[in-house]
């Protein structure tokens, strides 16, 4: 790769370092002979949705969120097709972008801030970024589950409990698409930079305000609402005085509910980026077996909602647990040793003792049963005929069945 980035930049590549995470996207911190930090981010040949960027539209939209004044590093260069995979340029921020790194000591005023920039990007005209999908948002996410391939009846409620609610009249905008702690830089106490565009959309402001507000990215730090740093009421306030757009509680709730599906279709979309041979990864496959937390929020937030927690059924026999399996899941596991950690280890004692430790997932694999089907009536039922197609004590039980082998710390937050 550096050979084809020095040709692209006019300088010699000295540092060239791969950075941890992205699910979707490499990116490089690069250091040239001519003394630039510039930062590389480039495609890895799957993503999370449907209508995510290519990265030459979404290079395109940096260059008009920096114009209206929004706080992200300064783009440098769409590169095209770098050592085959699409790639651009621009200039390396620091700063800590972990959530839970963050929400342990949240800097003074970040609510505020983040209202600021929420926005100055609503404010980008759409005109400017005609390349921009306007996906409906349950539509979308419908087709989405139907790539999956697997019924959900949970999410189908939840998507069909938003619909029957959220009406709304306002004007579309221009929207981040995921707008929360962890896509933004924290350095020296302030907001130094907002970052992961490649699922901005044209949608409801309330798509970007209130996704932050949804449990997985409080990062743990669930006493406060707000991405865990702290309350809605001063962001929402400073938006509603920026914009003069107003937000209900009502709404905000709504639009939660819609958040949590997101993130399950999202989870379910990586772990089928696994099982499909796109993407071969253990990361993805267990994010598909996670789905089921996002699940069990999104029903407990609708419970408390229309009033009060429901009457829990008793699990039935027989639940049907998400893919990957747990044969598959073994796969996984063994092919991330094989890849990955064997290669690396140089103890002779370690080596045999991960070769023996792949020889128990294969027995494990030969074991398992092959997956099985769930039946798709219920979850069809309500997607045509709405909520009243199911019973929501019901759904619970058998989402918390799966939660309880998937994720059974989770349980927890449910007493």
């Amino acid at each position: 790769m550096n050979e084809a980035l020095e040709d692209v930049l006019g300088s010699r590549v000295d540092r060239a370092r791969l950075l941890p995470g992205g699910a979707s996207k490499e990116a490089w911190e690069i250091e040239t002979a001519d003394g630039r930090r510039l930062f590389v981010r480039r495609a890895m040949g799957g993503v999370i949705h449907g209508h995510t960027l290519s990265l030459r539209e979404e290079f395109d939209l940096l260059v008009a969120a920096r114009e209206a004044g929004v706080t992200v590093p300064r783009p440098i260069a769409y590169l095209g097709d770098l050592d085959g995979r699409e790639a651009f340029v621009v200039e390396f921020v620091g700063g800590e972008t972990i959530g839970r790194r963050i929400v342990r000591d949240p800097p003074a005023g970040l609510d505020v801030r983040l209202a600021e920039e929420l926005a100055r990007i609503h404010s980008i005209a759409r005109e400017r970024l005609p390349f921009l999908p306007e996906p409906d948002p349950v539509a979308s996410l419908q087709g989405e589950l139907d790539v999956v391939g697997e019924p959900h009846p949970a999410i189908e409620y939840g998507l069909a409990w938003f619909r029957e609610r959220a009406a709304s009249d306002r004007a579309p905008v221009v929207a981040h698409g995921d707008f929360r702690i962890g896509n933004i830089a924290i350095d020296d106490g302030r907001l130094v930079a907002v970052l992961d565009w490649e699922f901005a959309h044209v949608g409801d402001p309330l798509d970007d305000l209130s996704w932050p507000v949804v449990r997985a990215w409080r990062f743990g730090a669930d006493d406060r609402r707000l991405g865990g740093i702290g309350d809605v009421e001063p962001y929402l306030a400073r938006y509603a005085e920026l914009t003069g757009v107003e937000v209900s509680p009502a709404e905000l709730d709504a639009w939660e509910v819609l958040g949590n599906c997101k993130w399950a279709v999202g989870c379910l979309s990586q772990g089928r980026r696994h099982l499909s041979g796109e993407d071969r990864s253990v990361e993805f496959a267990i994010l598909g077996r996670l789905a089921a937390e996002q699940e069990l929020e999104l029903l407990d937030v609708i419970a408390r909602i229309d009033g009060g927690e429901p009457h829990r059924a008793a699990p039935t026999a027989g639940v049907v647990h998400d893919r990957p399996s747990a044969g598959e899941l073994a796969t996984a596991v063994r092919e991330f040793l094989e890849g990955e950690i064997l290669p690396r280890l140089d103890d002779h004692r370690a080596r045999f003792r991960t070769l023996v430790a792949m020889n128990a997932l294969t027995i494990v694999e030969r074991e398992s049963p092959e997956p099985a089907e769930r039946d798709p009536t219920l979850a069809r039922a309500i997607r045509a005929h709405g909520t009243g197609a199911a019973d929501l004590a019901e759904l619970r039980a058998e989402v918390e069945a799966r939660v309880a082998v998937a994720s059974p710390r989770a349980l927890e937050r449910y007493p």
